[in-house]
């Protein structure tokens, strides 16, 4: 099975990441921008704060640098501003840096740094790190091929996926890894996903 690794889109994450309405400041600022689609003033307002070390900035503007709006687009940079937000347990951006890696996009190509932040990212509960950390055990990219972990991560992730495109790849998958699996084994990813228990990092 090829792993299939998903980029996370820059839109999706930045208008999930922003979840409550907060007091308004630069960052919020920032994010009514790219809403906006003034991506430009997005930019300038997160690169301040970004600088001083805020994750959410950094994230924010590392999506710029990957979608090539309101800068100029450079996938090192994006790398770069994605490691430093994920360096301080933001779970999107660990993912990012886990599809950069994957990628090669921006960094050297490296499954196993993949795999190391997409499990980051998983243990905090994030679907998508979820599903490709799955397929990176299903098909030993990385990590060593295990289908009881490919099958127990499919499945947290299966449960966490909205209906659509990306559930239907992970039901694809799961049918894919428990076609090469005893009923043991798959009894055994089902108690080790009950187990479970996302694990959020301390900022």
């Amino acid at each position: 099975m090829k792993a299939v690794v998903r980029k996370l889109l820059g839109a999706f994450a930045v208008a999930t990441a922003l979840g409550a309405p907060a007091a308004a400041g630069p960052l919020e600022d920032g994010n009514a921008a790219y809403q906006e689609k003034a991506y430009a003033k997005a930019a300038e307002l997160w690169q301040p704060l970004a600088e001083k070390g805020d994750a959410m900035a950094q994230y924010s503007l590392g999506t710029l640098y990957a979608e090539g709006t309101g800068v100029e687009r450079n996938d090192a940079t994006a790398f770069m501003w994605f490691r430093r937000a994920a360096n301080q347990g933001n779970a999107a951006a660990q993912y990012n840096v886990g599809a950069s890696y994957a990628e090669g996009a921006g960094v050297e190509r490296s499954d196993a740094d993949a795999a190391k932040w997409f499990q980051r990212a998983a243990d905090q509960g994030m679907a998508f790190a979820q599903l490709n950390l799955g397929l990176l055990y299903a098909a030993g990219n990385g990590v060593p091929q295990d289908n009881i972990e490919a099958f127990k991560w499919l499945n947290l992730a299966f449960s966490s996926l909205p209906a659509g495109g990306p559930r239907m790849d992970v039901a694809r998958a799961m049918t894919d890894v428990a076609a090469k699996m005893t009923r043991e084994q798959i009894n055994e990813a089902k108690q080790r996903e009950r187990g479970w228990k996302a694990k959020p990092e301390a900022k």
